[in-house]
């Protein structure tokens, strides 16, 4: 099973690769780089295990720390700021090894702790929840969780490699919904909507509708914002909402 993980998980450079030549000029290109790193850290967890090294239960747990920080670095991407939340991150990472700290390297974890790193983690499955990026985020949740619980005790040393599989598969569940399975958006406005809102979740996104549906409404255009798309506009305003709403993102995508 490890090495069924650790296989898995070295695959998914190509679809992290994609991921990162995609935004790597946009706002999401930090949270990207935490989830490089949470995603090395995993694989050296699957790579240690399926070589019989045996994985210290403080190697574990930083994975699932990095796991958490790359969850919460997306509710700081957008310009400006997206670099300064970076140490917001890195202040979070910080609390969440003290654990490690104070035992000097011996992991001691209380009630307390685990419930803070598990709502860390929930922070990234619940933006995403509404998204195509479901499967990816349930993925995520699935793996870091049995994991958290094997630390915690409850299922003993290890939960048997397959927490591994769960997490080395979420990249490439994100990568296919991605890549345009279902069925596709039917104008540029929803295109650009949907890859907004599927690339920075429920937070940014119902922010996003908010504004845009004030300036829609501002400029006496009948047209509005769902969270699947376009709803109700007409047929000249297409264009004025569309500009309306590149607009919006310019925050989130590249730098002027």
């Amino acid at each position: 099973m490890y090495l069924a993980a650790a296989l898995l998980l070295l695959t998914g450079a190509y679809p992290l690769g994609r991921a990162w030549l995609a935004n790597r000029r946009s706002s999401l290109a930090h949270a990207l780089a935490w989830a490089a790193l949470a995603w090395l850290a995993w694989l050296g967890v699957a790579l240690a295990e399926a070589w019989g090294l045996g994985v210290p239960v403080a190697a574990r747990y930083v994975a699932l720390c990095l796991t958490g920080c790359a969850g919460v670095a997306v509710l700081g991407a957008r310009r400006p700021g997206v670099v300064a939340w970076n140490f917001v991150v890195l202040g979070l990472l910080v609390v969440l090894l003290l654990p490690l700290a104070e035992g000097f390297g011996r992991l001691r974890l209380t009630p307390p702790r685990v419930l803070f790193l598990a709502g860390t983690l929930a922070v990234g499955f619940l933006n995403y929840l509404p998204t195509r990026l479901l499967f990816m985020a349930a993925l995520v949740a699935i793996g870091c969780g049995a994991e958290l619980a094997s630390l915690a005790g409850e299922l003993g040393r290890t939960a048997g490699g397959w927490e591994l599989v769960a997490v080395g598969a979420a990249p490439w569940a994100a990568f296919i919904m991605l890549a345009g399975v279902g069925a596709p958006a039917r104008s540029e406005f929803d295109r650009t909507w949907m890859r907004f809102r599927d690339s920075f979740g429920v937070l940014w996104g119902q922010r996003m509708r908010e504004q845009f549906n004030r300036a829609a409404a501002n400029a006496g255009c009948a047209g509005r914002l769902g969270w699947g798309g376009l709803r109700g506009a007409l047929a000249a305003e297409q264009d004025q909402l569309l500009t309306t709403l590149r607009s919006l993102l310019k925050r989130f995508g590249p730098p002027e």
